[in-house]
């Protein structure tokens, strides 16, 4: 992030985008997950997401305390970060027994708005039969992803209020390496600047695990050649990881520039 990160090559823009991995939709941050509120357990609701549309699967009770199940049918339309849809109450046939086709059935029974002001929280609005509710919810965790690995990746971002330097777009991308233990991680770009020297950016943070996505925060510090260079603070959200590599919303800021823009890599095959 960096003036000795100068402007790359066109054809290295393209290659940074064709590498950094996307998320599993392209219309928004994929909002898939399990959902609850923390403070009420013993009800929530499963979101897949693909695409502007979202199908999801409320388990809550009634008011004989026994279970209670909707889905949204044909999904949730977005618009944006709002996804609404009508809600159904559906039957079907005995799990213990063969399956008969005359028994599923489906009617509407409300509708249910979801809202969500960021990658990992919302606002779950619905109706049943005439009952109106709303509650925060936010990602439920499970088990906290492990990033450690070695990339082909790195950070692509925009400088912005820049001091002593100007305006405009960064890159720092070659050899990416994830070192994870537990919370704390530590990740390393080696790459070769604009001058053709050797070069190295290291991110240390904390990860946090927000559903099956996560963020990082912490400190960066770089070395151009023998020079140090760069230094300051990043944070990474929406931390999305897979087998095949993790991609995350990057924000810095360092004693020239702030910077916003996107971190992540392909996982390397040696």
């Amino acid at each position: 992030m960096m003036t000795s990160i100068q402007r790359r090559l066109a054809a290295l823009s393209i290659f940074l985008a064709a590498s950094l991995p996307a998320a599993a939709t392209t219309f928004s941050v994929d909002y898939t997950d399990m959902w609850f509120n923390p403070a009420e357990s013993g009800w929530g609701v499963n979101v897949i997401q693909q695409s502007d549309m979202i199908f999801a699967t409320l388990f809550v009770y009634g008011s004989d305390n026994t279970p209670r199940w909707f889905v949204t049918g044909t999904g949730l339309q977005g618009s944006g970060s709002t996804f609404s849809g009508s809600l159904y109450s559906t039957t079907g046939p005995f799990f213990g027994a063969s399956f008969n086709p005359t028994a599923v059935g489906n009617s509407v029974v409300g509708n249910m708005t979801l809202s969500f002001g960021g990658p990992n929280s919302g606002t779950l609005t619905y109706t049943v039969n005439g009952v109106s509710v709303t509650k925060t919810i936010q990602r439920q965790p499970i088990r906290s992803n492990n990033l450690t690995g070695h990339y082909v990746g790195g950070v692509v971002a925009n400088g912005t209020g820049c001091s002593g330097v100007g305006n405009g777009p960064i890159s720092m991308f070659d050899s990416l390496t994830v070192n994870q233990n537990g919370g704390n991680i530590t990740m390393t770009v080696n790459f070769t600047n604009a001058a053709g020297q050797a070069s190295v950016c290291t991110f240390t943070g904390t990860y946090s695990p927000q559903g099956r996505l996560g963020s990082v925060s912490g400190n960066f510090s770089c070395t151009f050649g023998s020079t140090p260079g760069n230094a300051g603070t990043f944070n990474l959200s929406a931390v999305d990881a897979g087998v095949y590599g993790f991609s995350s919303a990057f924000s810095g800021r360092d004693q020239f520039c702030s910077y916003s823009g996107q971190f992540g890599g392909v996982r390397d095959i040696s």
